[in-house]
C-alpha cells in the first residue's frame, strides 16, 4: 500500500534529461524507482485504513466486551470510504495504479461492509430468522474479498516487507472471519468465536503495520528520518506480457488487449539482448574482410574513421528514427579496428595517442553522433586502467580487450548513488543501480565503479557484461543520441576478483598511494570531458556538411527579395551564414586539436612517472578542456539549429533527418551545465585558480 506502483511504465519517465533518465520500464524491473508520494495525502489514506481496521479488530477480539460493530459505521462510510477513495484519485493522477486500486478497493469494501451493518439498508432484515443463510452469505462476501486481497499480496512481493505484512495479515484476518461466519451458519458458536478473535488479531497487526507506514511517510516528508520498509525489489524480476515494438518515435506499443498486464515472478529472468529490437550485424559483414588489415599511421587511422562515417551516414536518419539497439553499428566499429586504436601494438592495437583518438571520434560522429559517442566512451573505458590501474593491470586488461576485439561500456554515472562494494574473501561484490549507463546493452565488458563499504574509497573494475547480475532496463527513449543504449541498469551481486580492483593492493585491500594518491589518477575526468567535446564538434561538422549538400541540391532561392537570384547558393544571407558557421567550427576544431595535444603530451611524459604530474599541471589541462567544452557547446548548438535557416522549410521533413544533429548535441550538452565551466574559466582568467578535481572537472 505504499505509493510506488509495481506496474509503473517507461512512459512515466520519458521527460527526464540524460542524467535523470529513470529506469522504470514495463519491460524490466531492473532498477528501483524512488517512490512518488503525495506526502500527507497518502498518509491520510493509510491512516484511514489503519484506524478503521484497528477499531474493527478490537471488536472482533471482544476487547472490553465490545462485540457489536455498528458503532463503526461512521468509520466505514466517512473515514474509510471517503478518505481512501478520494485519496486514490490523487494516486491515479501521478500514475500510481497499484496504490489507486488498493485504496479504492478497501474504501469500497468498508462502504459495503458498513451498508450491511446499517439497518436502513435492510440487509440483515431481509433474511428474517434464517441466520444460517445470512451467515453463509456473509461468509461468501468475505471469502471473495479474501481472494481479492490475495492478489494485492502477490503484487506487493517486489515492493517491501511492510506492504507484504499488511496484505498477509489482512488476508489471514479476512479468511478467518469468513470461516467464522460459516461456523456460525453450521451452529458451531465456540469455533466461530475463536475464529473471529483470530481474525481480529490478524487485522490488528495489519492495522499497526499500516500506522508504521503512515509514520514512515510523515517522517520522510519532514526530512526527519526514513523508517525502513524492507525493500524486496532485488529478489524479484518482472515480465510484461506485451507485443514489444519500437515505433518511429521509439514508444513501446502495447497490444491493446494486454494493456498494462504484468506478471511478477520470483526468478531472475529479465529482458535479454535477444528480446530487444536490434540492427542486424550481417549488413556490415563485408567490411570484416575489407578492413582486415589495421591502419599503421595516424593518417590511415583517421582515413578509416572517415570510411566508417561514410558507411553510417548513408542511412543515419532512418536508423535513428527506427531506434533499434545498435548491434550492427558496434560490429562495424569492431570490423574497422577503431576499438583498438589506443591499445598497445604488442596485442594488436594501434598505439595511437589520444590526440588521434579524439579526431577519430570526431570523424565518426560526423556520420552518426550516437556511434561517435559510443566509440568515445569505449576508448575512455578501455584505457581506464592506464590512469587508475597499476601497469600490470593495464597490460592485462589491454590484452583481454584487444585480443577479443571487445567493446566496453560503462555504468559510472556520478549523478546517481554510488554502487556499494563489499569484500568477500578474494572477491569484491558490486550492488546498486544506475539510471544511466553508456552502451552497456551492446557491450562485451562493463566498467563498474563504487564505494567500498565502510571506507568511502572508490574502486573501478571491468566485468563481463553478459551475466545474471547485470540487468538492463532497456528504457533509453530520449530525443537525441538514440542509438547509444544509455538507459538504466541494476547491478546485483556482481563479483570481480580483488586483483581486478584498479589501483588497489589485493593483499592489504587498500588503494595504492603511488597510483590513486597522485594527481595523475584524476586525469580520467578531463579525458572524458574532451571526448564529449569532440563528438559535439563532429556532430556539428556533420550537420554543416549535410546541410551544405542539401542546400546545393534542393534549397530554392527566395523569389520575393527584390534582388532575385538564380540559385540558393547565390543568396547573400545563405553564403553569409555558411561562412560564419564554417569559421566558428574551424576555430573550435583548432582549439580541440590543441587540447588533444596537451592531454597527449601529459600522458606521454607522465605515464611512466605518474608522481611527476603536479596538481597545477593537471589543473592547467582541465582549463584547456573546459575551454573546448564551452566553445563546442555554444558553436554546436548554434550551428545545428541555424542550418535550418539556410536549408528552407522542406528541410524540416522527417525523412530528411536534419533535426537529429541538434537533438544529439542538445541531449548530451545537458550532461553537466556548461555554465559551471564558464565560471571555472572565469576564476582561472581572473584569479589564476585551477579547479579541484571532481567527477566533472
Amino acid at each position: 500500500m505504499s505509493t510506488s506502483s509495481p506496474t509503473d511504465t517507461k512512459n512515466a519517465t520519458d521527460a527526464f534529461d540524460i542524467e535523470r533518465q529513470a529506469s522504470v520500464s514495463a519491460a524490466a524491473a531492473a532498477v528501483p524507482v524512488a517512490p512518488r508520494t503525495l506526502g500527507a495525502g497518502s498518509a491520510l489514506a493509510l491512516g484511514a485504513f489503519g484506524t478503521t481496521l484497528t477499531t474493527l479488530s478490537l471488536s472482533l477480539m471482544e476487547w472490553r466486551g465490545v462485540t457489536i460493530t455498528n458503532v463503526y459505521v461512521g468509520n466505514f462510510f466517512f473515514i474509510a470510504a471517503f478518505g481512501l477513495v478520494i485519496t486514490a484519485q490523487w494516486e491515479l493522477s501521478v500514475g500510481n495504479g497499484f496504490a489507486y486500486t488498493v485504496f479504492s478497493a478497501f474504501g469500497l469494501f468498508y462502504a459495503g461492509y458498513g451498508a450491511i451493518l446499517t439497518p436502513a439498508f435492510g440487509v440483515a432484515q431481509a433474511y428474517g430468522s434464517d441466520t444460517a443463510q445470512y451467515n453463509n452469505a456473509l461468509g461468501f462476501f468475505m471469502i471473495l474479498w479474501t481472494v481479492f486481497v490475495f492478489t494485492f499480496l502477490i503484487a506487493s512481493l517486489p515492493i517491501n516487507l511492510a506492504n507484504i505484512a499488511v496484505f498477509f495479515f489482512v488476508d489471514l484476518g479476512f479468511l478467518t472471519v469468513a470461516a467464522s461466519y460459516f461456523a456460525d451458519a453450521d451452529g458451531h458458536a465456540d469455533s466461530a468465536r475463536a475464529l473471529r478473535k483470530t481474525g481480529g488479531a490478524s487485522c490488528f497487526v495489519a492495522g499497526m503495520v499500516g500506522w508504521y507506514i503512515v509514520f514512515h511517510l510523515f517522517l520522510k516528508d519532514n526530512s526527519l528520518l526514513e523508517l525502513p520498509l524492507g525493500d524486496t525489489g532485488r529478489y524479484f524480476a518482472k515480465i510484461t506480457l506485451c507485443h514489444y515494438v519500437r515505433s518511429n518515435s521509439s514508444q513501446p506499443l502495447l497490444n491493446s488487449s494486454l494493456s498494462q498486464l504484468t506478471i511478477i515472478i520470483t526468478t531472475t529472468t529479465t529482458m535479454t539482448q535477444s528480446d530487444v529490437p536490434a540492427t542486424d550485424p550481417a549488413v556490415y559483414e563485408a567490411y570484416k574482410t575489407q578492413w582486415a588489415s589495421l591502419p599503421d599511421t595516424a593518417d590511415a587511422w583517421l582515413a578509416r574513421a572517415r570510411e566508417v562515417a561514410t558507411v553510417l551516414s548513408q542511412d543515419a536518419a532512418q536508423r535513428e528514427q527506427e531506434n533499434k539497439s545498435p548491434r550492427a553499428e558496434v560490429a562495424l566499429l569492431k570490423h574497422s579496428g577503431l576499438l583498438k586504436l589506443l591499445g598497445p601494438k604488442k596485442y594488436g592495437g594501434g598505439e595511437q595517442p589520444w590526440s588521434v583518438g579524439y579526431k577519430a571520434i570526431r570523424e565518426v560522429a560526423k556520420g552518426d553522433g550516437s556511434i561517435g559517442m559510443l566509440l568515445g566512451y569505449h576508448l575512455l573505458w578501455s584505457t581506464t586502467a592506464n590512469i587508475v590501474g597499476t601497469p600490470s593491470q593495464a597490460d592485462r586488461i589491454h590484452q583481454w580487450i584487444i585480443t577479443n576485439n571487445y567493446f566496453v561500456g560503462g555504468a559510472v554515472n556520478p549523478r546517481d548513488s554510488d554502487l556499494t562494494i563489499t569484500s568477500d574473501g578474494e572477491d569484491i561484490i558490486f550492488n546498486g543501480a544506475k539510471f544511466f549507463n553508456t552502451g552497456g546493452v551492446v557491450s562485451d565488458l562493463t566498467v563498474l565503479e563504487g564505494v567500498l563499504d565502510g571506507t568511502g574509497e572508490h574502486i573501478f573494475a571491468l566485468v563481463e557484461t553478459r551475466q545474471a547480475g547485470i540487468k538492463f532496463a532497456h528504457n533509453w527513449n530520449n530525443i537525441g543520441l538514440r542509438l547509444t543504449e544509455s538507459g538504466g541498469v541494476k547491478i546485483e551481486n556482481v563479483r570481480a576478483p580483488w586483483t581486478d580492483a584498479l589501483g588497489w593492493d589485493n593483499v592489504s585491500k587498500r588503494p595504492r598511494e603511488e597510483v590513486l594518491g597522485v594527481p595523475f589518477a584524476s586525469l580520467l575526468l578531463p579525458t572524458i570531458q574532451l571526448v564529449f567535446s569532440n563528438f559535439y564538434l563532429g556532430i556539428a561538422q556533420g550537420a554543416l556538411a549535410f546541410a551544405s549538400q542539401y542546400t546545393v541540391s534542393t534549397t530554392r532561392p527566395w523569389p520575393f527579395g527584390g534582388d532575385n537570384k538564380a540559385s540558393a547558393t547565390d543568396e547573400f544571407y545563405i553564403l553569409e551564414r555558411y561562412g560564419n558557421f564554417f569559421a566558428h567550427l574551424r576555430a573550435a576544431e583548432a582549439l580541440a586539436d590543441r587540447a588533444g595535444e596537451e592531454i597527449s603530451t601529459l600522458y606521454r611524459e607522465h605515464s611512466e612517472n605518474r608522481p611527476g604530474l603536479t596538481a597545477r599541471q593537471r589543473g592547467e589541462l582541465a582549463e584547456w578542456v573546459a575551454s573546448v567544452k564551452v566553445v563546442t557547446t555554444d558553436v554546436g548548438l548554434r550551428v545545428t539549429s541555424g542550418i535550418f535557416e539556410v536549408t528552407g522549410a522542406r528541410a524540416t521533413a522527417v525523412k530528411v533527418g536534419l533535426d537529429r544533429f541538434w537533438r544529439d548535441i542538445r541531449t548530451h550538452t545537458l550532461h553537466d551545465p556548461v555554465a559551471y565551466k564558464n565560471r571555472e574559466l572565469g576564476r582561472y582568467a581572473l584569479l589564476g585558480e585551477v579547479p579541484e578535481p571532481s567527477w566533472y572537472t
